[in-house]
């Protein structure tokens, strides 16, 4: 940090109604200390601001929370600073300078929508992009925004193909590189096709307890929505959870809806961890269709450990009760 940073810094402190809080979400990636350092001086330069840290996904990367929808994936620096600084501000006062027109649509969206922005420190037009973005969480709680440094997090640009900053992703799905369009951007917010929401979209709706929303939205359809499969072989244990809720609404109102998750979930059988194999083959036993019964027969013969086999035990009687009914 320079010290004309320092002194910008400094200066939000006058800026501040009253106390601000900052969130630290802290996972075992290696910038999580630098993020914590971070957050640690600004604290100390700015008493008005709070520092709440909370364990996040351990193998996910280290955030800074502001308000409800707002998080940062690296220390805001070079032409970064300013818009956070705006954004700290902004969520003290509560205002926005956003048309009410535009207000109003965005207040029409029911979707959950991730907009992932990337940006870097020497970018000159990053910034004009991050403040368009920054009003839109506070008026539609529906609304994440992360903003991503680039040169910080160099794995996420590639694996997202990023080739130029800033470049702005709506739930993995769409893309903007250079200006962005923010008619355009709400437009394509509300009328999304909701089957295609993607799995980060699906994971924010089981994060904030939805699970019933997530079901009904399905059943609605009469569709699995294609990242959901995403979500029920997540690494995450409570988010395979919230995937299972899901599925037992599903069982529930539309046992034949439910059962077409059993071929798509066994293609990716092998591929996944022994936690989520017993994860899987739960499922297959909730469901109850005798369509799963040969896949846990091969479970048993095969050589998997003796835990995953007795999960397929498990569901094997789970599905031999519910024939019997």
């Amino acid at each position: 940090m320079t010290p004309n940073e320092e002194k910008r810094i400094r200066q939000l402190n006058a800026e501040l109604s009253d106390t601000a809080k900052i969130i630290l979400f802290e996972t075992s990636h290696e910038k999580n200390n630098e993020i914590r350092q971070f957050c640690e001086t600004l604290s100390r330069l700015v008493p008005k601001i709070r520092v709440q840290k909370e364990d996040g996904d351990p193998d996910a990367h280290p955030m800074i929370g502001i308000g409800n929808g707002l998080r940062y994936q690296g220390i805001p620096a070079g032409t970064e600073l300013e818009p956070f600084l705006e954004a700290l501000a902004f969520n003290d006062s509560g205002t926005t300078s956003l048309p009410e027109a535009l207000q109003n649509r965005l207040n029409r969206l029911e979707l959950p929508a991730i907009l992932s922005l990337y940006v870097a420190p020497q970018c000159k037009f990053c910034p004009q992009v991050v403040r368009s973005l920054l009003p839109l969480p506070g008026i539609n709680t529906n609304i994440k925004l992360i903003i991503i440094d680039g040169t910080q997090f160099p794995e996420l640009m590639q694996e997202h193909n990023i080739q130029a900053v800033p470049t702005l992703l709506l739930d993995d799905q769409f893309r903007w590189t250079g200006s962005v369009d923010l008619n355009e951007i709400i437009d394509l917010m509300i009328d999304r096709d909701s089957s295609l929401l993607g799995g980060s979209s699906l994971e924010m709706i089981l994060k904030d307890g939805h699970a019933a929303q997530l079901a009904r939205m399905m059943l609605d359809e009469d569709k699995i929505f294609r990242a959901f499969y995403d979500v029920l072989t997540h690494q995450s244990w409570s988010t395979r959870l919230g995937a299972m809720v899901v599925m037992e609404e599903l069982v529930s109102q539309r046992p034949q809806l439910a059962a077409r998750v059993i071929n798509p979930l066994w293609e990716r059988f092998n591929e996944v961890s022994e936690q989520v194999k017993g994860d899987i083959l739960h499922v297959f036993g909730e469901i109850g269709s005798p369509d799963a019964v040969s896949l846990l027969q091969s479970v048993l013969s095969a050589g998997h450990s003796e835990d995953v086999k007795e999960a397929a035990e498990e569901a094997l009687g789970k599905i031999r009760r519910h024939a019997g009914k």
